[in-house]
């Protein structure tokens, strides 16, 4: 290496920049490593050439239990349904619902192999065995006509005289047992002539009585059993058939009264699908093959990530490579790589794989849109997936890698997929769903704004996904970002990179938090406080079956959750868990001058937070079913006292969630030098807290702001201010507008369409502008405070609390 090199790479190590020659050779060094391993050469190259080809041959197997199976019904009431015995029947014209099966015609019916039919017979006599009654003919004497079902669906039919079973009231047990002992798959029993009434059989035939009527529908009984899926279908194809004999029975009655028929069907539909095949066929792949391609590319990023992590931890050859003169950075970019190419090529050779031989086994067996077979996928549209599976490997690897670096052994490791894959899963599952399309809200969340992208390109939308194509690179970026992030925290991380292998106690555990408690919340409390109230909030709002509808209430729906639900959790952990109840839950004072900006605030972000709800509800708008069951909730709002809406909309949730949140949990996640942490996780949980979607998103926003302005003062004062500000102008906002005052009509105005209170534009402006000079005014006036170090309570507890013998101790921990 020249002199030049040499000083090049001394002035990189010192600036603390990755050079791409280590990163190069520790990607080399780990596909190196990889390749060698025969089971992961299995798992992403042979096993999807196999498994596919596999498992097509299996579809095919069991492709013939697709068919329709014959099923048996039994008939009871012959009399009454045959064309001989229904009189009624042949005085209107109404084709009976039975009729004989002609000599001829038995073999014709359907096309029977000798196994099949030594079997149907042996089936037939175990059914007149069992039914031990009178019936000399043969299981197939009796049919259904033809004019009500299709010839392709095998019904074997059982016919039987209702006289010959016994008493009226016997046939219904008779045909409950028959079913449960599935002798029949199911029965159909009619107790006595249809079309009958009282008086005259002409009269039934006018259809001029309706009790007539009533009676006629009750006398045909049709009994299956839902716990056997072969009488769910027979109950199925017997609802047809009599749903069409009863059409009959209509239309004759109605002819014979002199009603023109064409009234009955004055029009028909002739469906035409306009849409090419080649589109049609790409719609169809462009839902299945993103999917596929994504679940292998999460897979296979998983598990190349623990053994180059978890694996190296067993190996003992972590510690080696993180003595070398290679900087964390560039560890994990090398690792990384080798990660995220392990994962295209296994989400690359699945779905190869898995798109060869679906094209043949679909075709093959039918499967299609409309039910016709599948031709080849548009290749050139599908080279999109290829384009969109470079970040979202580039994802799943980082998170892979970031969860890997938690392990300490391979086992261990593998125990994490299942809660990384329940997490993403969803994400990909919901493009899948009909009706999600891509507009601007969709393609704000992660993998599904990527995957309906992709989507778009696929069937030729262009002009849809280049509209989209910025909100989807951004929201990937900085996912990709915070995901490469945490990695590479984690690899800087000596406690995460060699956490302690001792086995966990539950017994040692409680004592070492009891024995060793500190002034503030550890992160592994605060995650489990946070953990606890979501937990908790969900199951409280399962509890709520129906909206109250008085005052009090909806008072009782609000003071239980903020109190039981959020705040108690909060000080109980915090007086059992910590020795400061003051300092772990953050209640510090703050300059004045804090205050003043923090005051000015809490009034100009609310124009600001309207703005951004309105923004989220016209990204994903309420449905009409939840708006009405928010409507009693406003009229009762609006209709309380203005100082009890106050206390219970603004100042309880102001002083419950913000301890919460920016108290005790931000306190402990803070710790260790995370403020990002401390600040996003804290904001999500807020967010998730609040049981609506649209209200959800606007909170984590806002949450976000609230726990810088927390992490700039040390305190959760002046969040609770805020807080209390923004509520209490919203649930304020249609009073003041009531107000007949005149400075007052040029700041608010009601909305001539939704009725709803809105400020003028101009204010809304001036509101921004005030509010980022706040926001300023803030770090200024707390920029000669060190954030980590003023949030840290255990800095605080080693120089206040502890006895320090020597001196220079005291300094260091004090610098």
């Amino acid at each position: 290496m020249s002199e030049s090199s040499k000083q090049k790479r001394r002035a990189a190590m010192r600036a603390g920049r990755p050079r791409l020659s280590a990163i190069k050779l520790i990607y080399t060094r780990e596909m190196r490593d990889q390749l060698r391993d025969r089971r992961t050469l299995f798992t992403i190259a042979v096993l999807p050439m196999l498994l596919y080809p596999l498992v097509g041959m299996l579809l095919l197997q069991i492709a013939q239990f697709t068919r329709q199976h014959t099923i048996s019904v039994c008939v009871v009431g012959l009399e009454h349904v045959s064309g001989e015995s229904s009189d009624v029947a042949r005085q209107i014209g109404v084709e009976p619902l039975l009729v004989p099966v002609e000599a001829d015609d038995s073999d014709s019916l359907v096309a029977k192999t000798d196994d099949q039919s030594a079997s149907e017979t042996q089936a037939d006599r175990k059914k007149r065995r069992v039914l031990g009654k009178i019936h000399d003919g043969s299981a197939n004497d009796y049919q259904f006509s033809s004019s009500l079902w299709e010839t392709e669906s095998n019904i074997d039919v059982f016919a039987y005289r209702a006289d010959d079973l016994g008493s009226v009231e016997s046939l219904g047990e008779k045909s409950q047992r028959w079913v449960r002992d599935q002798v029949f798959d199911c029965v159909v029993c009619v107790t006595r002539p249809l079309g009958h009434d009282s008086e005259t059989p002409q009269s039934a035939a006018a259809g001029t009585d309706g009790e007539v009527d009533d009676a006629a529908g009750a006398a045909v009984g049709l009994y299956y059993n839902v716990a056997s899926d072969q009488s769910m279908v027979a109950k199925d194809r017997v609802t047809s058939i009599l749903n069409r004999w009863r059409g009959t029975w209509v239309r004759s009655r109605l002819s014979n009264a002199g009603v023109n028929l064409t009234l009955l069907d004055p029009f028909k539909i002739n469906d035409v699908d306009i849409a090419p095949e080649r589109t049609r066929e790409a719609a169809f792949w462009s839902k299945l093959l993103p999917f596929i391609m994504l679940v292998w590319a999460m897979t296979g990023a998983f598990y190349p990530a623990i053994d180059l992590v978890a694996g190296e931890k067993e190996r003992g050859t972590l510690e080696t490579l993180l003595c070398s003169p290679a900087l964390r950075g560039e560890i994990v970019w090398g690792k990384l790589g080798a990660v995220m190419t392990f994962s295209m090529m296994t989400a690359i050779l699945n779905a190869s794989s898995m798109l060869v031989t679906s094209t043949f086994v679909f075709n093959q067996i039918g499967v299609g849109p409309g039910g016709a077979s599948m031709g080849s996928p548009p290749i050139v549209p599908m080279l999109w997936l290829l384009v969109a599976l470079v970040p979202l490997s580039a994802l799943f690897s980082a998170l892979a890698l970031a969860v890997a670096a938690m392990a300490r052994s391979s086992k261990e490791g593998q125990y994490y997929l299942m809660p990384l894959m329940m997490v993403t899963l969803p994400l990909v599952l919901l493009p899948m769903l009909p009706g999600t399309t891509l507009n601007l809200g969709t393609s704000l969340i992660p993998v599904t704004g990527m995957f309906l992208l992709v989507r778009s390109l696929v069937e030729g939308h262009h002009l849809e996904a280049l509209t989209f194509l910025p909100s989807v690179l951004l929201m990937t970026t900085g996912c990709l970002f915070l995901a490469t992030r945490w990695a590479r925290r984690q690899f800087e991380s000596e406690a995460v990179l060699f956490g302690d292998g001792d086995q966990w106690e539950l017994g040692a555990w409680m004592r070492h938090l009891w024995r060793d408690r500190q002034r503030a919340a550890t992160p592994s409390i605060a995650y489990g406080c946070g953990a606890i109230i979501l937990v908790a909030l969900f199951f409280g709002k399962l509890a709520v079956t129906e909206m109250p509808d008085t005052f009090e209430g909806i008072a009782m729906l609000i003071f239980v959750p903020q109190i039981g639900l959020i705040l108690a959790p909060t000080l109980l952990m915090a007086t059992m868990m910590t020795t400061s109840l003051k300092s772990s839950l953050r209640l510090t004072n703050c300059p004045w001058r804090t205050w003043s900006l923090v005051a000015v605030l809490a009034v100009m972000l609310h124009p600001l937070y309207l703005q951004l709800a309105s923004l989220v509800s016209h990204m994903y708008p309420l449905s009409p079913q939840a708006l009405e069951a928010m409507r009693p909730f406003g009229e009762h709002i609006s209709a309380a006292s203005w100082v009890s809406v106050l206390l219970l909309m603004a100042a309880l949730p102001a002083v419950c969630e913000e301890l919460a949140f920016r108290g005790f949990i931000f306190g402990g996640l803070v710790r260790n030098n995370s403020p990002v942490r401390a600040v996003l996780v804290t904001a999500i949980m807020f967010g998730l807290s609040h049981g609506v979607l649209q209200q959800s998103i606007s909170a984590s926003f806002m949450g976000v702001l609230l726990g810088w302005i927390a992490l700039r003062t040390g305190s959760v004062l002046p969040g609770i201010l805020i807080h209390f500000g923004n509520n209490a102008l919203s649930v304020s906002m249609m009073r003041i507008a009531e107000l007949d005052l005149p400075l007052l009509k040029n700041l608010l105005s009601v909305d001539a369409v939704s009725g709803a209170p809105q400020y003028h534009w101009i204010w809304t402006g001036c509101a921004l502008f005030v509010s980022a000079a706040c926001v300023v005014g803030i770090y200024r006036t707390t920029h000669a405070l060190d954030t980590c170090d003023s949030n840290d309570a255990l800095a605080d507890r080693l120089v206040s609390d502890q006895p320090v013998l020597d001196p220079s101790l005291k300094r260091l921990a004090t610098n």
